[in-house]
């Protein structure tokens, strides 16, 4: 979330249907427009907004798993039923899992007549998704923060993310709930990685990262998700690393990954994972439903794909997909903390990472200079140790990791100290505190020198410390 860009961001994809426009100059201002634009306004009579790379997908392909995102009010069931009807070459995929959104195969006679739909906001491509990592210690000076009495205790971190190995010590008795978001796709070669083999899955066991379906070779692909979590809210014991930015935390774990057999999907070897843009906006509003429950701080998402964006996307409908969300997120006071990719972009980041309402997240490395993976640009609020970071990985073990994925958690956990330290902060609050207090580094980015603060939580959650 840039703060500047906040004050001047387009409201688009709002849960409560705002349409493109200019937001209101202040925080307040911009929470009561999402809270009271309705269905009823009159500028929501227009028709969707239609992303122009799927018209090109669609005619290379004849039809595209998309997501078909409602106006506020609007009945699922009724557009997908006239969906179904619009042509034979469509097929609508889910649509009993929320109430703004659901996904369906389109094809040009199917987009035809949601272009003319005035019950629909946007139409986009369901697009998959990647784990960030190159492939770390934390330098954010967060043993002070704990002996200071800031662990994070009373808060709660979501991690979006490849599922948890439920007993790994390093998460003892912190794991406060779990959900699984795991689309199949015939056409993708993908299948669930929730227990159950179904789309989706709560409760106690449902993001569990050691499942048969999780295992190739002897090898575990989803570990990605534990090595996450472990960064944002570890807890040290025998053998184990020092403790993660929040260790007082608890982890909300949810699966939004799915296993890919086809090699042309994992871009040359399989098998991989992916997760679905739907399957991230169906966790998303689980959070949401779980935010005063569980007291969450911040929602972590090392993911993404795409780029570069060298400017807030928030009017690019398939880019913003997860713009409704985390405004909502907002709204609740919870940061959507974005890992910003690993491409070394120079002047850019990936989608979610450059949507503004996002806290987007470089990874520095072990000399305290931007990474040279590291996504990087105008977009980055802050940056955080993300180069051989030691985490847990399932069977009860740790290990070594690169990669964003590895920064965007110890900000994650910052926020969760924050939440402790200042209970009445809003994120950007929170988000400003911590890019004041933070260490200054330089790095150049579209031929300009570039300062971004890398997160130092002793001095953020200083009462002497000078905001």
């Amino acid at each position: 979330m840039r703060l500047r860009s906040l004050l001047t961001c387009a409201v688009t994809l709002a849960l409560t249907g705002a349409t493109l426009g200019t937001a209101p100059t202040t925080y307040a201002a911009t929470v009561q427009a999402l809270s009271t634009i309705t269905a009823d306004d009159p500028k929501d009579s227009t028709g969707p907004v239609i992303s122009p790379s799927l018209v090109s997908e669609i005619n290379a392909k004849s039809s595209v798993r998309s997501i078909i995102q409602l106006k506020p009010g609007q009945s699922v069931r009724d557009v997908a039923m006239d969906i179904e009807q619009a042509s034979k070459g469509s097929r609508v995929l889910e649509a009993a899992k929320s109430p703004n959104f659901f996904v369906a195969e389109v094809d040009v006679p199917t987009l035809n007549t949601l272009k003319k739909d005035k019950r629909v906001q946007a139409v986009y491509e369901d697009q998959l998704s990647v784990p960030f990592r190159d492939g770390g210690a934390r330098l954010i000076s967060s043993e002070e923060a704990h002996q200071a009495g800031y662990t994070g205790t009373g808060t709660t971190i979501a991690v979006l993310d490849t599922g948890i190995d439920r007993d790994h010590p390093y998460f003892a008795g912190r794991i406060v709930d779990e959900a699984c978001f795991s689309s199949s796709d015939a056409s993708d070669r993908t299948v669930s990685l929730c227990p159950n083999n179904q789309p989706s899955q709560t409760g106690p066991g449902s993001a569990d990262a050691e499942t048969p379906q999780c295992i190739s070779n002897g090898s575990n692909l989803c570990f990605h998700g534990s090595h996450v979590a472990g960064i944002a809210a570890g807890r040290t014991t025998t053998g184990a690393p020092p403790d993660g930015a929040a260790p007082g935390a608890r982890i909300l774990a949810i699966q939004v990954f799915n296993r890919a057999d086809d090699p042309a999907t994992c871009g040359g070897r399989a098998p991989c994972l992916r997760s679905y843009t739907s399957d991230q906006k169906l966790a998303l509003e689980y959070v949401m439903r779980m935010v005063k429950a569980h007291n969450i701080a911040a929602v972590n998402l090392s993911l993404g794909s795409g780029g570069p964006f060298t400017e807030a996307c928030d009017e690019n409908a398939r880019a913003a997909a997860l713009k409704q969300e985390f405004d909502a997120l907002l709204a609740q006071r919870v940061a959507s903390v974005v890992a910003a990719g690993n491409n070394g972009f120079e002047n850019g980041v990936s989608t979610p990472a450059c949507i503004s309402t996002a806290v987007t997240v470089g990874a520095t490395d072990g000399s305290d200079a931007l990474a040279s993976f590291s996504n990087r640009g105008p977009l980055l609020d802050l940056l955080a140790p993300g180069q051989n970071i030691r985490s847990a990985v399932p069977d009860d073990a740790y290990a070594n990791v690169s990669g964003t994925s590895m920064a965007a958690p110890n900000v994650a956990g910052a926020f969760a100290l924050m939440r402790q330290a200042f209970p009445d902060y809003t994120v950007e609050q929170s988000l400003q505190r911590l890019q004041d207090t933070g260490a200054k580094i330089s790095y150049r980015s579209g031929g300009q020198q570039v300062t971004a603060a890398q997160v130092d939580v002793a001095r953020a959650t200083s009462a002497e410390s000078q905001a």
